[in-house]
């Protein structure tokens, strides 16, 4: 499965060698697993890890990117677009705090954006699959699904 991020910068190239590499060979099962976690979310990520650190043998199973909608699409960039529309307001207002600002402040929307996925980028080693790998996690890029008798 080869995933994409727009625009092809160098920071979605870094966020996309942290959470989903490229050249990434998925392990080869090695029988039972204490625990088998679908998805690289934040819960995903945190079970994974905590049973990893107690000496279970877990295994990580991820069609995306790790890290889940918190780092990709959710949190991590929606806090960092909010700072920047924060910072924008507080120009907008400083009249009122007897501080001038020039005219023609203005917000550069492709900037904040560039510094969105820079900061997405520093913050995915934290969620990487190398650092899982690390942690003793088995970590799988594809889909999974459970499908004993039990299941449904």
């Amino acid at each position: 499965m080869t995933v994409e991020l727009r625009p092809p910068d160098a920071h979605n190239a870094r966020l996309l060698d942290a959470v989903h590499p490229t050249g990434w060979v998925n392990p080869v099962p090695a029988g039972r697993y204490h625990l088998v976690v679908l998805g690289a979310g934040t819960a995903g990520l945190v079970a994974a890890a905590g049973a990893a650190g107690l000496g279970a043998k877990v295994a990580l199973v991820e069609r995306g990117l790790m890290g889940g909608d918190c780092l990709n699409v959710g949190c991590v960039p929606s806090k960092a677009l909010l700072r920047s529309a924060r910072v924008a307001a507080q120009v907008r207002d400083a009249g009122r705090y007897g501080v001038v600002v020039p005219d023609g402040t203005r917000v550069d929307f492709p900037a904040v954006m560039e510094r969105m996925r820079r900061l997405r980028a520093d913050i995915a080693p934290h969620d990487s699959a190398e650092r899982f790998r690390g942690l003793g996690v088995e970590v799988f890029f594809g889909e999974g699904r459970f499908t004993g008798p039990d299941t449904k």
